[in-house]
């Protein structure tokens, strides 16, 4: 995949580096992708069951080392209690 139409973001801190397209985020795991993928996938989903805003699976390459997911904008759990900090 070419990322050169993709802007990098920040990560979680993790194996995993995450691109923005125009419509979605691309996320590349380097370390057991298949497995980190799976769970970060499964923690989404997991969230979602439970009423928590987090991006849905819209597709899935293993064999490549990512998937790609639905882009909720820039806001942040973090960014947010910030603001109600203030």
């Amino acid at each position: 995949m070419n990322l050169n139409h993709y802007k990098k973001l920040s990560g979680d801190a993790s194996f995993r580096s995450f691109y923005r397209s125009n419509k979605s985020v691309i996320v590349f795991s380097k370390k057991d992708p298949k497995i980190n993928l799976l769970i970060y996938d499964a923690i989404n989903k997991l969230l979602l069951k439970n009423k928590i805003n987090a991006p849905k699976l819209l597709k899935e390459n293993y064999d490549k080392n990512y998937i790609e997911i639905e882009d909720l904008g820039d806001e942040t759990i973090l960014s947010t209690l910030k603001k109600k900090k203030r």
